[in-house]
């Protein structure tokens, strides 16, 4: 999250809720190559799909810190804008995600309207790949907007780069499948959460794994909650608080990671509901870094070789489409409900020089 300067203008997370003790994981460490970092960032891979990485005490970590505060700043002038000024700017599902969707537009799982707002901003756009049209306040930031999305794609391949080695991939293998030069869905989105009544707080967007490989998530605010692993989704104690931490992004794995592992990385169910105790009474703002495979990458599992990813077994059958193609059919079968969501991945594998996974903890707020 942005650091505790920009913490202190909301109100404080409540003491008396349970959250999820994710791992906290150093972004210094991994770029120091710290072997020990690299085995806690692929057990949190396997067991939650979820962990904490904080930017602090480092240069490079305080620098991207500092340019996720300007994009805070630019999603609150982003919805200064109003509702008919960004409604030129909506999205078309049927032809791309790509700009402004307004709250309202999908639907919770009691079929009721969800609860926000969100602008997604196009990597391909930012980076020469393709040009679309965005509110002037945007444009004025085109420099700002494309140099965080540089940085966090940087992060994302130090990510990758760790789980090509825990693995036994080929370096380089995980992040070749989601280069900046190709055109992808990659986007940053800036969303808004507007508070709820008293009366009527519910479910602001509904339970899901995310499509992409990786997210870059900062939050200031609660609302976010994960699924405990193991659990009934239709069981509301089974969803816990994720408590946002200041200096610290919140990382989670896709759909697309576990496909390539064949299953053995993890995409958990997440949801966002109301903020927990006086943030609750605040507009929540958050910035998400979606990352998704280019357009032609294959989707077929990554086995073969030294690799830790299990061939095909008898009867099993690998897909040979592309990125593009099983994104649309997975968004496809989703609407037609033919695709029941859930947390997938973590897949049992033999580890004869690790620790085991470690269990998540589930304990109050900081």
């Amino acid at each position: 999250m942005p650091t505790q300067a920009y913490f202190d203008k909301y109100p404080s997370f409540p003491s008396d809720v349970s959250v999820v003790k994710l791992p906290r994981l150093s972004f210094a460490k991994l770029l120091a190559q710290e072997e020990g970092e690299s085995d806690a960032l692929f057990e949190a891979c396997r067991a939650i799909g979820f962990f904490l990485l904080d930017f602090r005490c480092c240069p490079e970590g305080e620098a991207f810190l500092e340019k996720a505060e300007t994009m805070f700043d630019i999603n609150q002038e982003v919805y200064a804008l109003g509702f008919d000024e960004l409604m030129q700017y909506a999205y078309r599902p049927s032809h791309s995600l790509f700009g402004y969707k307004c709250i309202g537009d999908s639907k919770i799982e009691d079929n009721k309207p969800d609860r926000h707002e969100f602008y997604n901003i196009s990597q391909d756009d930012m980076t020469g790949i393709s040009k679309l049209s965005n509110p002037p306040c945007i444009e004025a930031h085109r420099p700002g907007v494309k140099a965080y999305i540089e940085q966090a794609y940087s992060i994302v391949s130090l990510i990758c780069s760790h789980l090509d080695t825990q693995l036994r991939l080929t370096p380089g293998t995980l992040a070749s499948l989601q280069p900046m030069s190709l055109s992808s869905g990659t986007a940053l989105r800036m969303l808004r959460y507007p508070s709820q009544p008293v009366g009527d707080r519910r479910t602001s967007l509904r339970g899901h794994t995310d499509l992409g490989t990786l997210t870059i998530l900062f939050n200031i605010t609660g609302g976010l909650q994960l699924l405990l692993p193991g659990t009934d989704p239709r069981d509301e104690s089974s969803w816990v608080y994720v408590q946002p931490v200041p200096g610290c992004a919140i990382v989670g794995l896709g759909d697309t990671m576990v496909q390539w592992s064949a299953g053995i990385l993890r995409s958990n169910m997440h949801r966002v509901t109301f903020a927990p105790g006086e943030q609750g009474e605040v507009t929540r703002y958050s910035l998400a870094y979606l990352v998704r495979p280019y357009s032609e990458a294959p989707m077929k599992r990554l086995s073969g070789g030294n690799s830790l990813i299990p061939e095909l077994e008898e009867g099993e059958e690998d897909t040979t489409i592309n990125a593009r193609e099983w994104e649309a059919r997975r968004v496809a079968a989703l609407r037609k409900g033919q695709d029941n969501t859930r947390s997938k991945g973590g897949r049992e594998i033999k580890l004869e020089d690790k620790n085991k996974v470690s269990a998540v903890i589930v304990g109050r707020a900081e």
